[in-house]
């Protein structure tokens, strides 16, 4: 049977988040996952409720006819259906703690901590959502260390997606992509996706940025050597300027890791920091200066890039984890430290923060 939208939703016209087709609502086209985790047809009985239905599609995908060489992908329907999607990507190259920074933002969000800015927060897909918490917020939280981004092939994949709502009722879903470092650095199909993105959070790892010789026995054992990042580069390349000389998406730049230079000024102003709940536009513009003249005297052009590419763009120190880990586990656990700073930053400049409040979020990045 043709299953309506649900209550309250609303048609429109978006960009899939993998192919970057236009996509619209299909009742044509709905599945749902089996008990084996397999995509299956959505069949509803005639005679369901309103709130049953709600409900189902709730937990319900569609299918995007747009699918490339066969490769099926799937949207969840309150994608669909609640707003403007506004997408974020991570962008670094492997091994700066891209996934661990992102896990710790959703699980504080998941925590609460959007809520001193007025936002409220549900998940798009409940299972996809739960998945997520045990496997990589549990995981972490208990001292293991997250497997590094793999590949994701011919197409860029959902991490979660949730939906924020304002207390005016406004409610956009927000979906996060964690890209392996392979992945970015290359041109092809792949990185068409990122033409589509609405906000980039660039991680900045300082045992490949910085020169201080304590951190040499490190960089040793792990094999890394001092440079740019090519991600940063590949994407700035990749990205429309659709704002004159400088690209018109919502970025910001962390310095993750932080704890490893944490007796450094001004690091070890910022790291103990409480969140910003008023004035935040001022309170970014404040951290942003100290950290590109952090990066500007230690390191050279590339690692502040974005910054100078981008027309709105905060940069931030913070640590996903809070120390280091040894042989693949956090022993004491972990500690993430102002991880949650540059995601209200980019959802101020998408709009998602009220603009209307003393704090000037519609200031951030400028």
């Amino acid at each position: 049977m043709t299953v309506p939208m649900p209550p309250g939703a609303t048609a429109q016209e978006i960009l899939c988040p993998y192919c970057l087709e236009v996509i619209s609502y299909d009742e044509q086209q709905l599945f749902v996952r089996n008990d084996k985790q397999l995509f299956e047809e959505l069949h509803v009985d005639r005679r369901i409720s309103p709130l049953r239905l709600a409900d189902t599609l709730r937990s319900a995908y569609q299918r995007c006819d747009n699918s490339e060489d066969g490769q099926a992908h799937y949207i969840p329907v309150p994608y669909l259906t609640n707003g403007s999607p506004l997408t974020v990507a991570m962008v670094g190259d492997s091994a700066t703690g891209k996934t661990h920074l992102l896990t710790q933002m959703i699980a504080e969000i998941a925590d609460g901590g959007l809520k001193r800015y007025g936002l409220q927060m549900q998940s798009v897909n409940p299972q996809d959502h739960q998945t997520f918490m045990t496997e990589r917020v549990e995981r972490l939280r208990s001292g293991t260390m997250l497997e590094h981004t793999r590949s994701a092939g011919a197409f860029a994949a959902f991490v979660d997606a949730l939906l924020l709502s304002r207390p005016d009722g406004l409610a956009r879903p927000v979906a996060f992509f964690d890209l392996a470092g392979e992945d970015l650095r290359r041109t092809d199909a792949l990185t068409r996706f990122m033409v589509g993105v609405d906000a980039l959070i660039f991680v900045v790892d300082p045992l490949r940025a910085l020169p201080m010789p304590y951190l040499d026995p490190l960089r040793g054992d792990l094999g890394y050597t001092r440079g740019g990042d090519p991600a940063f580069q590949t994407v700035l390349d990749r990205l429309p300027r659709a704002a004159g000389q400088y690209l018109g998406v919502a970025a910001a730049v962390v310095i993750n890791k932080s704890d490893l230079v944490r007796f450094e000024p001004p690091v070890d102003r910022w790291l103990g920091e409480p969140p910003p709940e008023r004035r935040i536009a001022e309170r970014f513009a404040e951290e942003s200066r100290d950290a590109y003249s952090f990066l500007r005297h230690h390191t050279g052009q590339a690692w502040v890039g974005p910054f100078d590419s981008v027309l709105r763009c905060t940069l931030h120190f913070a640590s996903a984890t809070g120390s280091h880990d040894h042989e693949g586990r956090f022993p004491y656990g972990t500690r993430p430290l102002r991880v949650l700073e540059p995601l209200v930053s980019v959802l101020a400049m998408c709009g998602l923060l009220d603009d209307g409040t003393e704090d000037g979020p519609a200031a951030v990045g400028l």
